[in-house]
């Protein structure tokens, strides 16, 4: 009796223990999400602690730019910063000084891309202004799927910004139903390559440009 008394008890305590570790098949796998990598880690890779708090900086910044700040500025309405730099300024200056800081960073920015060469200014604009693309576009090149689309344009890859209206949804139908249709006539890894390679220089560009306007990235 005592025997058969154990052996339920030792059976009881492996059901019990199998019912605390074993996974229930009824319950819904949560999705793992990981977050897009920033364009300028591409260009800079950047490894050491410091380099990547710049790169970090670097891409909210001309996010910040092309997406609120250039308008803004326009309007005389620049009341926003990136993140890094609302930070580093929240934790060393009053709120009152926020507007002014914003200000100065916005004319601090295109006073930069002013001084870049060729069509440095223009991949970062294209690389960072918000557009909704295709999705076959968006898979196939990421990151850099906006001058990919640019440089799917027949002739100027760089038009006027006034002169270029209708021609990038074209180039980017175009280009997406090419790459459905597996077409030989687009070499999507070529032309990836192409893309980052431009971003790349443009990213090195105005960093080395930044860095002569002053004001720190690293405080990011």
């Amino acid at each position: 009796m005592t025997k058969a008394k154990n052996e339920v008890k030792a059976r009881k305590t492996q059901g019990e223990r199998h019912d605390v570790t074993a996974k229930d098949p009824m319950k819904p796998t949560q999705p793992t999400t990981t977050n897009p990598p920033r364009r300028t880690d591409a260009a800079l890779k950047p490894k050491a602690p410091l380099e990547i708090l710049v790169s970090r900086a670097l891409d909210q910044e001309l996010e910040w730019y092309f997406a609120y700040g250039e308008a803004a500025l326009l309007r005389g309405e620049v009341t926003i910063l990136p993140s890094y730099a609302a930070v580093r300024i929240l934790a060393t200056e009053p709120d009152s000084a926020v507007q002014r800081q914003a200000v100065n960073l916005a004319i601090t920015v295109r006073m930069c891309l002013f001084s870049l060469r060729g069509s440095d200014a223009s991949v970062l604009r294209t690389a960072y202004t918000p557009r909704r693309l295709p999705e076959p576009v968006e898979r196939a090149f990421q990151s850099v799927a906006p001058i990919a689309v640019r440089l799917a344009l027949a002739g100027d890859p760089w038009p006027p910004r006034r002169s270029r209206s209708g021609l990038e949804e074209a180039a980017a139908s175009r280009l997406s139903a090419a790459i459905v249709a597996k077409s030989p006539t687009v070499r999507v890894d070529r032309l990836r390559a192409r893309a980052e390679r431009l971003l790349g220089h443009a990213v090195v560009a105005y960093m080395n440009a930044r860095a002569l306007e002053g004001g720190a990235l690293a405080g990011a």
